[in-house]
């Protein structure tokens, strides 16, 4: 079974570079106002964001069950 991937950000730390956003090849990462935000239903687990990003506020670690569950409701 594959392990399923979540991308968080660290919104408190983000310098708002746009770095993640514009080497993400399946655009998962927009400038919407003030933040970064992640959509989860583009992204491809790549990790190309986390490796660009020069702040180090975005990860990638395995969703939990409970967040599985919460993402079908």
């Amino acid at each position: 079974m594959p392990v399923i991937i979540m991308i968080t950000i660290k919104h408190d730390g983000c310098i708002l570079c746009v770095g993640c956003s514009s080497v993400c090849p399946t655009n998962a990462i927009e400038l919407i106002g003030t933040r970064m935000e992640h959509f989860p239903e583009k992204c491809i687990d790549c990790g190309i964001c986390v490796r660009t990003c020069p702040a180090n506020v975005i990860e990638m670690h395995p969703k939990k069950k409970s967040e599985k569950s919460a993402d079908k409701k």
